[in-house]
């Protein structure tokens, strides 16, 4: 039982450099549905590439915690409709004087026409921690988007395992977020998650609500983008409980490949945001 609850513990200790790694901008428009083109530019490969930066601002003990991180997506029309996304993610957080590095991959399989967008992905992820241990954490579940011309919802869920020191702790996701557009370069994100990691009555609970601002200049294929998180997480079991808020400001940019604005980019190029935070 000991070493169980020291692995929530363990998770808990790393929420605020959670709170700081979690910077990642989205990937993923009142009127008639949205004609999304039938051809794709650059043979049907799109992608993209971006770095940001985090810094929290307000923490339980003002913890001083920032974190740089650098992501990419490319996207495969395979035709009918049919498409494969591939991500890539890695984060450097520093929280006072400890370090810590996180690799993050997923593979979305997934059918997309101009009105929705729905499938299935994998993700696999890796806190190192800086103490000769690291923690994983594996996943799968659905995700599905509706298109409207100025407005997109959309949502994953999924289950998994994280895993520290040879225990195992399920892994609960679920994730909602919208997307407006003010025009088809500049748009607004309002995202938010809830995860659950619980492992011997006791539940690590974490939720988190996210607003980005994103401007892309027209013919130009960078992504400005900038926003802030909020995040609260609990640890809670036999009766009682513990918990803490969280709140990030972040930027960066995006440079894009086969798309023409930001629109484009949701439309025909990698849709699905990252689900990995656990860590």
């Amino acid at each position: 039982m000991f070493r169980a609850n020291s692995f929530l513990v363990f998770l808990l200790s790393s929420a605020p450099l959670a709170a700081a790694a979690d910077i990642d901008g989205p990937l993923v428009g009142t009127g008639d549905y949205y004609e999304a083109p039938v051809e794709q530019p650059s043979l049907g490969v799109t992608g993209y590439i971006e770095g940001a930066y985090g810094s929290v601002v307000d923490s339980p003990g003002d913890i001083d915690a920032d974190a740089w991180a650098l992501r990419g997506a490319v996207n495969f029309d395979a035709g009918g409709g049919f498409n494969l996304q591939t991500d890539l993610g890695y984060t450097s957080a520093s929280i006072e004087d400890t370090n810590t590095n996180s690799y993050s991959g997923t593979l979305h399989g997934y059918y997309r026409d101009s009105v929705y967008a729905v499938g299935a992905f994998v993700q696999a992820a890796r806190l190192d921690a800086g103490f000769d241990s690291h923690i994983n954490d594996y996943m799968g579940g659905i995700e599905g988007a509706y298109f409207q011309d100025t407005w997109t919802i959309h949502g994953a869920a999924g289950y998994g395992q994280a895993r520290w020191e040879g225990l195992d702790a399920d892994h609960y996701m679920v994730a909602l977020g919208a997307r407006v557009y003010a025009t088809d370069h500049i748009r607004f994100d309002l995202d938010g998650a809830l995860d659950r990691i619980t492992d011997s009555g006791i539940d690590y609970d974490i939720s988190s609500l996210k607003l980005t601002a994103n401007y892309r200049p027209a013919y130009f294929p960078v992504t400005v983008f900038g926003g802030y998180k909020y995040a609260n997480e609990e640890i809670s079991g036999f009766g009682s409980s513990v918990s803490g808020d969280t709140s990030t400001v972040f930027g960066g940019l995006r440079f894009s490949y086969g798309t023409n604005s930001i629109k484009e980019e949701e439309r025909l190029g990698p849709i699905w945001s990252n689900n990995t935070r656990s860590f």
